[in-house]
């Protein structure tokens, strides 16, 4: 699997709805779910890999994941909000309403990735204006989500934002998203906002 592309959505999955239903208590088992999604090429050697990554066979977790992998098509229909699924003729939610955002990427951030992301999340929304405009040719040349709509013009925005902030110049900023699972927060955002 190429290190740019996120895991399969069955993983992912898997990981949103352990933590969603109780499952996941700690960053470590959060962790280890994500090491194996990031290395697993099916079901079976996604569990290898979770009971390689620290999570016991004997575990509540472990047989919650087994039991989640192995019914995914049910636990997708019952709960589709939680995953970003939306049901025919929904409307998309606007990209920037941010409580949807950061309830979608809960789930596979550590708690001080989980402040990182809310601080970077805020900045974009702050610092980009609805519609910019060049004003020698007096048109619009970019528009930012605030409407469903506007969605597929925000994301590719969003996404180089997130890549500049994990390659930054400043070492600190850099430093900070250096851990950071960009491949997987955006492809769940991307499922759930496009």
């Amino acid at each position: 699997m190429p290190t740019n592309q996120a895991p399969d959505f069955l993983f992912i999955d898997t990981i949103i709805l352990a933590y969603r239903l109780g499952h996941v208590r700690f960053d470590e088992q959060k962790q280890s779910l994500l090491q194996a999604a990031r290395i697993a090429t099916d079901t079976i050697s996604f569990m290898r890999a979770v009971e390689t990554f620290g999570v016991g066979p004997r575990t509540k977790l472990h047989q919650a994941v087994g039991q989640i992998l192995s019914s995914h098509t049910y636990y997708c229909m019952k709960y589709a909000r939680m995953l970003g699924i939306r049901s025919e003729g929904t409307e998309a939610d606007a990209f920037l309403n941010n409580s949807y955002a950061l309830f979608l990427v809960e789930p596979i951030l550590s708690y001080r990735q989980q402040q990182e992301f809310n601080k970077a999340y805020w900045w974009f929304v702050h610092n980009h204006r609805p519609v910019f405009v060049d004003v020698k040719k007096g048109r619009c040349i970019g528009v930012y989500a605030t409407e469903p709509q506007d969605n597929a013009a925000t994301l590719p925005r969003f996404e180089a934002f997130m890549h500049a902030l994990a390659h930054h110049k400043n070492q600190q900023v850099c430093q900070r998203f250096k851990d950071f699972p960009l491949d997987i927060v955006l492809a769940v955002e991307q499922r759930a906002f496009l």
